[in-house]
């Protein structure tokens, strides 16, 4: 089960899908919100999409399955195991922003104060109208990095991202979007993979680093030259750790 994250929808999992289909069976989705979906357009609660998350795991799987996040993506899959450990088969996320794990971390308030910054500057050009400059300034200043809104995405991914715009809004004002308690993680008897780019922002460092604390049997595999969307510049990489997640 394919999980995209921010802004994004199942197309961005179109790369990787080819090779990870000849090892399981693959479903992606649009979360709630995003592009096809049938869900309510707002975001609503990251409970809801857990919980929308574990519906499609019941109806169209019917069974426990790979939970595969990017991102937010990966937030929603680690929040819905907590929530019923018995549909999880493992989990594999890529650099998912659970920053409320960092509260005690002084370096990561110092980080997280920029991020702020350019996060609620993101949010207030996309209340005023201004969908495309603050899906940039989100992509550029937090997300992929410097150049990333016309070097890294294609003109359908940034219409895509420019689409969803508003649904971000309500993820981003979402209390617990940032704060997942994963306390009955650290027991869990699945797989669980943490992905992590040698070129990620370094808050997305920090919160692995929380994650490898806070779960003793946590696997780390760490992307050469990747930053934070390996299934967009490095699919074949990506798809070969994939598969050597799911193979555990």
């Amino acid at each position: 089960m394919l999980i995209h994250g921010s802004f994004d929808d199942h197309n961005s999992w179109s790369a990787v899908m080819p090779q990870l289909g000849g090892h399981a069976d693959v479903v992606a989705y649009d979360r709630r919100g995003h592009s096809l979906s049938t869900a309510p357009r707002s975001q609503g609660s990251i409970t809801q999409d857990a919980e929308d998350l574990l519906s499609i795991v019941d109806t169209v799987i019917g069974a426990p399955a790979h939970l595969v996040g990017h991102g937010y993506g990966g937030s929603v899959a680690m929040l819905a195991a907590t929530m019923r450990r018995d549909a999880v088969r493992s989990i594999a996320v890529h650099e998912p922003p659970m920053y409320g794990l960092l509260r005690s971390n002084p370096f990561a308030k110092v980080l997280g104060a920029e991020v702020s910054v350019w996060l609620d500057h993101a949010a207030e050009l996309i209340r005023n109208g201004n969908l495309a400059g603050g899906v940039r300034v989100f992509a550029e200043k937090v997300g992929y990095g410097k150049g990333s809104w016309h070097g890294l995405f294609t003109r359908e991914q940034r219409a895509t991202m420019i689409s969803n715009a508003h649904t971000w809004l309500d993820q981003y004002t979402d209390p617990n979007g940032h704060n997942i308690d994963i306390t009955t993680l650290a027991w869990a008897r699945f797989p669980i993979t943490l992905f992590v780019g040698d070129r990620t922002h370094p808050m997305n460092e920090l919160v692995a680093d929380e994650l490898v604390e806070r779960l003793p049997f946590l696997r780390t595999v760490r992307l050469p030259d990747a930053g934070h969307a390996p299934h967009l510049t490095h699919p074949e990489a990506f798809s070969s750790a994939l598969i050597g997640h799911i193979r555990v």
